[in-house]
């Protein structure tokens, strides 16, 4: 029972992880790879940023400061689940970026530009529906490993905590 358990919340942390870095990254990707120029310079650069967060060592300061805070096991997940969504969409906003850098130059774009859609809808209308069967593959895969990220912390102590279980801390 308490393995079925972990598994859920496992696959709970993973589900939601894999959603906000998609939004994210959809978000951003879409905006750097439809403006290009000066937007898609400084979107680029904060992914490197992002890129280069060593996970690990974040997660080791972020239990820390949980610990010294006396913060709740079941806040524990949730700022679990932020903090790995917002260092994990970096990889899905390049990816949407090289795909509608690509799309945009395609001639149902040219004639979206001549009907005078506005620019949002061309993008979320146009652009990331045909950018989706690459995003399921990569959330796909994704998510397998961000349950073994998260399984990972809870086996090192600081992922989940005692009342809960996942599949790290049963390990």
């Amino acid at each position: 029972t308490r393995i079925m358990y972990g598994g859920r919340i496992s696959l709970q942390v993973g589900f939601i992880v894999v959603i906000l870095e998609l939004i994210i990254g959809i978000i951003m990707g879409g905006l750097a790879g439809y403006y290009g120029g000066i937007v898609d310079m400084i979107i680029m650069r904060v992914v490197e940023i992002f890129g280069c967060i060593p996970f690990f060592p974040l997660m080791f300061i972020v239990a820390t400061m949980m610990q010294a805070f006396n913060v709740s096991p079941q806040a524990r997940i949730y700022v679990l689940m932020i903090v790995m969504g917002c260092v994990y969409w970096a990889s899905v906003a390049r990816l949407v970026r090289g795909q509608i850098l690509t799309l945009r130059e395609m001639e149902y774009m040219q004639a979206a530009e001549a009907t005078g859609i506005r620019v949002s809808r061309k993008i979320f209308k146009h652009l990331i529906p045909n950018v989706a069967p690459v995003l399921i593959v990569m959330a796909t895969m994704d998510l397998g490993g961000v349950i073994l990220t998260e399984s990972t912390l809870s086996f090192l102590g600081l992922g989940l905590s005692f009342p809960y279980a996942s599949w790290g801390n049963m390990v």
